[in-house]
């Protein structure tokens, strides 16, 4: 007896599927966020090290 079936949800056919839902939005924001801020970082003194 097979008690695990997967029931397909209903799919509105005039509408097309969504490219983004939320949290791959609120993902890609985290990324590119934390990557300005990291290139912010190292641009502070890029040529500290000449100084000396």
């Amino acid at each position: 007896m097979k008690t695990d079936v997967w029931v397909e949800p209903p799919v509105d056919e005039e509408e097309p599927p969504a490219r983004f839902n939320r949290r791959r939005l609120i993902r890609w924001a985290v990324v590119l966020t934390l990557g300005i801020l990291a290139v912010l970082a190292i641009w502070q003194e890029p040529l500290y090290a000449l100084k000396y």
